[in-house]
């Protein structure tokens, strides 16, 4: 596929378009040393990234539950494993709430006001409807002709039915449209699943698994992104 046939270009949001790097991992640190409780930063990272990577196994969500009850499933084992008594539901408001301060990483807007006019723009995000970072992006100005989250799909990335709904919505074929995203199972493994292109972004410089997908094209940020489109 010529990279200039595409008409439409789909979006991953958290770690794509917005740096939300240690959240909420850093916040419920903050929150765990205000109650009082004495606990080894390195104990209590081995935790967070293991009840994560457990929580957040997005293939294996069935049945289906919102993000925000992910998050709060994870703060309360999270508490209840180092004893801490606080307010969970008054916590995971604020680290809702705290999502609001994060940022576009600096090139994402310049370079998506330059893509708007020349393709149809679309979202897709293992997020609930209303996740603070979606609003961050649509109150941007950058017009995007869809928006879907895995709340109205009620299924998550990297399942095929979540990819087909965006192309349903969007109007476009497989082949018309192209998906960036940083995740290589959510969002390569995805796309490529559902027959879409993929603009992998590793801003990490992270290594693939030998049998894992491999995305059409690999880049550092959104500018290098852009450039694909200029050749």
């Amino acid at each position: 596929m010529a990279i200039e046939n595409v008409k439409g270009i789909i979006f991953d949001v958290h770690k794509t378009l917005i740096d939300d790097s240690g959240f909420p991992r850093d916040r419920i640190w903050r929150l765990i040393e205000e109650s009082g409780v004495k606990v080894n930063h390195e104990i209590y990272f081995e935790l967070y990234d293991k009840i994560t990577k457990r929580l957040f196994n997005w293939p294996k969500i069935k049945p289906f539950i919102r993000v925000r009850d992910i998050h709060r499933r994870r703060l309360e084992e999270i508490y209840r494993h180092f004893r801490v008594k606080r307010d969970v539901n008054r916590d995971l408001n604020f680290l809702w709430k705290s999502l609001e301060k994060c940022q576009f990483y600096p090139e994402v807007l310049n370079v998506l006001q330059k893509l708007s006019p020349k393709f149809q723009l679309a979202l897709l995000s293992n997020a609930d409807s209303d996740d603070p970072l979606l609003k961050i992006v649509m109150s941007s100005g950058i017009k995007f002709e869809t928006v879907v989250t895995s709340a109205q799909a009620e299924c998550y990335k990297p399942d095929r039915k979540i990819f087909d709904f965006t192309l349903e919505k969007i109007g476009l074929l497989p082949n018309e449209v192209i998906m960036v995203g940083d995740s290589p199972i959510s969002d390569i493994a995805g796309a490529k699943n559902a027959g879409i292109h993929v603009i992998w972004v590793n801003r990490q410089g992270q290594k693939l698994n030998d049998n894992a997908p491999k995305p059409d094209w690999e880049v550092k940020n959104l500018t290098e992104m852009y450039d694909l489109f200029r050749q």
